[in-house]
């Protein structure tokens, strides 16, 4: 049996990374997403334990204290991060750990995990990742124009990653993703 990878989706909020996790995640058997704990508030259509896992404030602050998280950030004003415990799990059951997190989390995970996939997913362009964030209409614009600030932070980071995926064609985008992962696993 193949060892277990570590693999990493990352980009600025609104690149489509979610999105093309999910896909990936319908078609790759041997791959288990692992599911962020949050203490942002739930979203419609979102399941607790499915989407996320979402805890309080004061949770998420013992997490921090026990040394619980493998990795944590902290993003607009909310807490994100991932059990050190549902990582392991995963990995001594010999499937591979995908994460789906923010930048700040991915390079957190790439320095304590040296043969990490990690995979940059961004928009074709600064408007066009604005027209998707718009396109939402869940965020106020000062949030808008906090995660465009973000964004345009994280994009100067895109040269730290192994793979840079332009996301200006959804279906090319899953492919070009797919085709990494595969050529990683095999």
């Amino acid at each position: 049996m193949a060892k277990a990878k570590l693999f990493i989706i990352t980009g600025p909020s609104g690149a489509g990374k979610t999105t093309i996790a999910q896909e990936i995640l319908k078609k790759e058997k041997s791959i288990t997403k692992v599911i962020t704990c949050t203490t942002r508030a739930i979203r419609k259509g979102e399941k607790d334990g499915v989407d996320y896992k979402f805890f309080t404030k004061e949770e998420f602050e013992k997490f921090i204290r026990k040394d619980m998280l493998l990795e944590k950030a902290l993003v607009y004003d909310n807490y994100y991060g991932s059990l050190r415990d549902d990582v392991e799990k995963i990995m001594e059951s010999g499937k591979s750990v995908l994460f789906v997190v923010d930048v700040q989390g991915a390079m957190t995970i790439k320095a304590k995990f040296r043969g990490a996939v990690d995979i940059f997913v961004k928009a074709p362009t600064l408007e066009e990742l604005r027209k998707r964030i718009e396109k939402r209409k869940k965020d106020s614009k000062e949030v808008i124009a906090q995660r465009m600030q973000t964004a345009r932070e994280e994009l100067e980071l895109e040269n730290e990653f192994g793979f840079v995926v332009i996301n200006d064609d959804l279906k090319k985008s899953i492919l070009e993703v797919k085709k990494i992962i595969q050529n990683a696993l095999s």
